[in-house]
């Protein structure tokens, strides 16, 4: 049980400073989130991010035009 406490104090911690950096940035960036997404969007792991959902997007409209000619519905 002293073990479960521990690793519950150390989440709170954890969430207590996400917190924190998150209200350090507002204050930084004077609460505007279009320069927080801006800043983000230039990154290269937003980039990759959004050639994956790209990605999935493609996948998924391929599988319904498989399901919808081989069965004649949609899923």
């Amino acid at each position: 049980m002293k073990r479960a406490w521990s690793i519950v104090l150390v989440v709170v911690f954890i969430t207590i400073l996400l917190g924190a950096i998150a209200v350090g940035v507002g204050y930084l960036t004077g609460a505007n989130l279009e320069l927080v997404y801006d800043t983000l969007g230039k990154t290269p792991l937003a980039g990759y991010l959004q050639r994956l959902m790209g990605y999935w997007d493609t996948a998924f409209a391929w599988t319904q035009q498989l399901f919808t000619s081989l069965f004649g519905q949609a899923f």
